[in-house]
């Protein structure tokens, strides 16, 4: 895939097919920015991140405790060049192709009580607010690192709801929730079916676009209506002059982006041996093939994968069809335990080779390197340590982005736990995430009001 995205860069910048796209990129000299958010549902336990050098330096009555937030040092401390791999679920950074270690980042004791923790924050995990009231992070920063993408964000996932699109984790801003694509047929065709169906098909969807614009032109050319109204039909046209653009680029992308593309649904072993109710983490594997398609691609520089992030009853082959509600509610049972490591490892897995991908890729632009030196990995759950969650403590990976001034160079940062003087928070993780992805205003998102211990970004961490 290397060779193939650096044919396809070549041929850009001599006026083949994606000219329109990565020509103007290598002739601004532009290096996109990218952000991967990763959400998993029902807690990730602050022990299965904890590597042995880190365990040694906090030291204190740790034991066997899965949740330890009180023994957090007072200070905080960060261990650079720590084998994060040494941790319970971190092994998939080390293992199953180029290491990891030394690109990514551990962090713990950020807490985020105003999202409620419970068994899920809704959007609050990606907002740093109460469920609902206000924009996430994704939403925030897609317009910010859109550039020449046909899409500012994709949004990708699974659920134990039956509906194709779901509407718990991102948010636009309050009472505005974005869509998550949580069925990869759905998602395939949406964000592929411009570039596999010819040109024939193409220019019917081209159409069918022209024939809703001239319409509603038509309409405006007559209306006597209030200006509310006409507003309204303005806000129409201009939705539908968009995906008439995107549609063209698309259209203009599909030959340079066909090789990338992964197994149609209907040929995907993940796809078509899942079962019924479907294994979600082999969907979810699905789900992270299209997104990272869509990556290296250049259709998107921000996407979001929710991980029964709407629903409890997500199901999992490898531990016997048991609903993650019941195996968080067993969590005692060593089996249980053990099972609910075995997915986080697999989120881990998964997180890890889609960064590989990202690492064998060179960059667009004029800066070198990878994609992943300009794309963050953020990896945390939707509320927070545990499945009935106090959203004390967020245990969270960071993966890539190193040529954004992340510290991501295989350190374990512990912060001290909630009610300390020196606890941080969720908000202030992404501050620091705003700031290496350019827009350093990026001190003030979350919504603790006057809980907020300290804006802007994490010393530690940028």
């Amino acid at each position: 895939m290397t060779l193939s995205r650096r044919a396809l860069l070549r041929a850009a910048a001599a006026g083949g097919v994606l000219a329109p796209f990565y020509g103007s990129v290598l002739a601004q000299g532009a290096t996109p920015r990218r952000l991967v958010i990763v959400v998993e549902c029902n807690g990730i336990y602050p022990s299965t991140f904890l590597s042995a050098g880190l365990r040694t330096a906090i030291g204190g009555n740790i034991g066997q405790r899965r949740i330890f937030v009180d023994v957090y040092p007072s200070m905080p401390l960060s261990r650079a060049g720590d084998d994060v791999s040494t941790a319970p679920c971190l092994a998939p950074l080390a293992n199953g192709g180029a290491s990891l270690v030394n690109r990514s980042a551990v962090v713990l004791g950020l807490s985020s009580t105003i999202t409620g923790g419970g068994h899920s924050s809704g959007t609050g995990a990606l907002s740093c607010a109460v469920n609902g009231s206000a924009a996430t992070f994704d939403a925030v920063m897609a317009p910010k690192l859109k550039g020449a993408a046909p899409f500012d964000c994709i949004r990708l996932g699974t659920s134990s709801s039956l509906t194709p699109i779901v509407y718990e984790t991102c948010s636009y801003g309050a009472k505005k929730p974005a869509g998550i694509l949580v069925n990869p047929a759905l998602a395939y065709d949406t964000l592929f079916g411009s570039l596999l169906g010819g040109a024939g098909a193409g220019q019917e969807r081209s159409m069918l676009f022209d024939f809703a614009r001239d319409d509603v032109r038509a309409a405006l050319a007559t209306f006597r209506g209030n200006s509310n109204e006409r507003m309204k039909l303005e806000r129409y046209l201009g939705s539908l002059e968009a995906l008439r653009t995107r549609e063209g680029q698309l259209r203009g992308m599909a030959a340079a982006v066909r090789p990338l593309l992964p197994p149609a649904p209907s040929s995907n072993p993940l796809l078509t041996t899942a079962g019924s109710p479907p294994d979600s983490l082999k969907w979810l594997e699905a789900q992270f093939e299209i997104a990272t398609s869509a990556l290296l691609g250049g259709l998107t520089n921000v996407v979001v994968l929710a991980s029964g992030s709407s629903g409890f009853d997500v199901r999992y082959t490898l531990n016997g069809g048991i609903g993650r509600h019941d195996l968080q509610h067993g969590i005692d049972t060593a089996a249980n335990w053990v099972a609910i490591q075995a997915v986080t490892t697999k989120h881990v897995e998964l997180v890890a080779k889609l960064a590989r991908s990202l690492l064998a890729t060179p960059e667009v632009g004029g800066a070198g390197g990878t994609m992943l030196d300009h794309t963050a990995i953020l990896l945390m759950s939707d509320n927070g340590e545990q499945h009935h969650s106090e959203a004390r403590d967020w245990p969270s990976l960071l993966v890539g982005g190193d040529a954004l001034g992340l510290k991501t160079d295989g350190r374990s940062v512990a912060f001290p736990g909630d009610g300390r003087a020196n606890n941080r928070q969720v908000s202030n993780l992404f501050n620091t995430l705003g700031h290496a992805l350019g827009d350093t205003s990026m001190n003030t998102f979350g919504s603790e009001g006057q809980a907020r211990i300290a804006p802007g970004p994490l010393s530690e961490l940028l």
